[in-house]
């Protein structure tokens, strides 16, 4: 049984209860939110329903890291067990059991845990017990046949995060925005912010900020993780996802770690990998960007690369789509990035329309017709004809209340099926329906004004959907939305003949058909130029020094490098390990060690430096990094 309680909602009463005062307030005066109290009526109810007499009565708080549930445990047990002690209880089991008020049993985040907790309710036979963890106690091996109620606890919503960064002295409206973006609506990420901006006295860098709270949350991630470096996560981060293969290139992983990686609470399992989940993702990711903005270029390159040799096999379209999203992310033009993505993703998030929806449905479209200059009677006729089709195609943009806040509308090229195909199309609907019957025609686009941010979201959705159908048709009279279909390099097939929403203009259809064979080169379209080449160059001479490194070539493996750039290899890393900078001079030895001297692998290496694998090769991708840029500097003409 699961009682979901993720956003604030009014807390109905309920005759019985007795919850204490301080589940009403936090820290200082501020009223807990709505969310959080309806938690802990939903925790209480589930107590009292079950028997408890005869067998444990378990309720298990669940939510992300950082949520409140350590505090809401607090509030509602009557003491903590403590596992690692003999009875496992910090004061006498006979003063919990005597009471009604539950024994509290908390970071259940690992299968040790879990045990250890299993193990704990078989000897106490019965009683009331809370057992907060990050995921649900059902998922956990030993676990799914123990009856239980999971109550879930969800982030905050905006408004709370809010005030709560007033209660902890941030009041300044733009510094109070900024900890409700980054923070996600959790308020331990939140607290770390605010401190963040109170230590400096002014915001700083959002990189800067970013870091602090990240670093908190590796901390708090320290049980959890146990076993996998450090850097893993925010690598993971910072080039939007990894499998296996890729996240091995990028960090030289010892064995196991992606494993153990695939159980941690905040990732998620991803068609294309592993991901993080937001608002982590985000933290770690400016963090990384701001920490090491050089390897992270050269990272997202070779994680570009790497995913650009995958899309040539891939076979399966919702993969494919996925991996140009990544490819995009990680290599797209600027202007490319600023339409599709912002900078804190998990801010929105888009759904399909559903039952529910008919309100935001109406709201959107006459929001739509105001800022387009629209017929009234065109945009409710367009609404019906839409509603009408087997496939209605409304998409709306939500955020972290899933209020809707943008709306897209995606028509199936079906013209059986979508009467709204032939006023979309009008004299071009034989060209476009000629090329096949897959794919999607965007009719529409709105976004609220004042939740602008929410336009790269729906923009990417749009693009996701058009790669994984093979097909993406635009129909619009709105001019800037004509200019980024045309940015995005699809064709313009004419003007309509008729003015479907009397506003003045024709609507222009725009197409693109989405291959296999075409997909790769319309990304390298896309991608920056400026970004593209320190990647390459980067490769280019860890190829250059691995050949070096060969003791014997042989025809079939190709010819060494050039005399005249072997030259300038190792004068680059020899000037490199006699600089007076300790990190390049580090980076430099390493190079000469192993690509110069054939020294030793890179294990055995690491132990004669005294280094970490995980700094070792740190110093390694540094220290190419600042080769390729000697390199590019000694073969760049002036």
């Amino acid at each position: 049984m699961i009682r979901t309680y993720p956003r604030s909602s009014p807390a109905k009463s309920q005759p019985g209860l007795n919850l204490p005062a301080s589940t009403h307030r936090l820290a200082g005066s501020q009223v807990a939110p709505a969310g959080v109290e309806e938690a802990a009526r939903g925790v209480v109810t589930a107590l009292d329903e079950t028997d408890a007499e005869h067998a444990p009565a378990i309720v298990n708080v669940v939510g992300p890291l950082g949520v409140g549930k350590t505090r809401l445990l607090a509030t509602l047990s009557s003491g903590f067990v403590d596992l690692r002690t003999p009875d496992g209880v910090r004061t006498p089991v006979e003063v919990h059991r005597g009471g009604r008020a539950p024994l509290a049993i908390d970071g259940v985040d690992t299968d040790r845990r879990a045990d250890a907790a299993a193990r704990f309710l078989d000897r106490a036979g019965h009683g009331r017990f809370l057992i907060a963890s990050r995921l649900p106690l059902a998922s956990r091996p030993g676990w799914a046949h123990r009856p239980l109620v999971t109550v879930e606890l969800g982030p905050w919503p905006p408004a709370d995060i809010r005030g709560l960064a007033a209660t902890l002295g941030v009041t300044d409206p733009a510094r109070a925005d900024l900890v409700v973006r980054l923070g996600g609506g959790i308020p331990l990420v939140a607290d770390s912010l605010c401190r963040a901006i109170r230590r400096g006295g002014e915001p700083g860098p959002e990189g800067a900020l970013a870091d602090a709270a990240a670093t908190e949350v590796l901390l708090r991630l320290g049980v959890e993780s146990r076993g996998i470096p450090p850097e893993t996560l925010p690598i993971v981060a910072a080039v939007d996802g990894a499998d296996e293969d890729l996240l091995t290139a990028l960090a030289r992983l010892p064995p196991g770690v992606f494993t153990r990686l695939r159980r941690l609470s905040v990732i998620r399992p991803d068609r294309h990998g592993l991901t993080v989940a937001e608002p982590y993702r985000t933290l770690f990711d400016l963090a990384y960007r701001w920490r090491h903005p050089v390897l992270r270029d050269d990272m997202a390159a070779r994680a570009a690369e790497h995913r650009h040799r995958q899309l040539a096999r891939t076979a399966d379209p919702p993969l494919r789509a996925r991996l140009a999203d990544q490819v995009l992310y990680l290599s797209g033009s600027r202007r490319a990035r600023r339409d599709l993505y912002a900078d804190e993703r998990g801010e929105f998030s888009v759904r399909r329309a559903g039952d529910g929806d008919d309100e935001a449905i109406g709201r959107l479209i006459r929001l739509w017709g105001d800022a387009e200059g629209l017929a009234e009677r065109q945009v409710v006729r367009m609404r019906d004809l839409w509603l009408s089709g087997a496939d209605h195609g409304f998409h709306l943009a939500v955020d972290t209340d899933d209020h809707a806040v943008g709306m897209v509308n995606l028509t199936p090229l079906d013209p059986d099926r979508a009467p709204a195909l032939e006023p979309l199309l009008q004299q071009h609907a034989d060209t476009v329906l000629g090329l096949g019957r897959s794919g999607s025609v965007v009719g529409m686009m709105a976004v609220e004004p004042r939740f602008a941010r929410a336009q790269p979201a729906l923009v990417r959705h749009i693009l996701m959907a058009g790669i994984d159908g093979g097909r993406l048709v635009v129909s619009t009279p709105w001019i800037p939305y004509q200019e980024m279909a045309a940015r995005f390099g699809l064709r313009r097939v004419g003007a309509t003949r008729h003015d479907l929403y009397r506003c003045g203009r024709p609507s222009a259809v725009f197409a693109r058909t989405f291959t296999v064979r075409n997909l790769p080169g319309w990304l390298r379209r896309m991608q920056d130029p400026h970004t593209e080449e320190p990647g390459r160059t980067a490769e280019f001479v860890r190829a250059a020094l691995r050949d070096l490194r060969a003791p014997a070539r042989t025809a079939v493996s190709g010819p060494r490098p050039a005399p005249a750039l072997a030259d300038l290899l190792r004068q680059a890393v020899e000037a490199l390990a006699s600089s007076a900078s300790a990190v390049d001079a580090e980076a430099g030895e390493i190079l000469r060690l192993y690509y110069l001297a054939r020294a030793g692998g890179h294990d055995l290496l690491a132990h004669r430096l005294h280094l970490s694998r995980a700094t070792y090769f740190r110093r390694l991708e540094h220290g190419i990094g600042k080769v390729a840029e000697a390199v590019s500097r000694a073969l760049t003409p002036p």
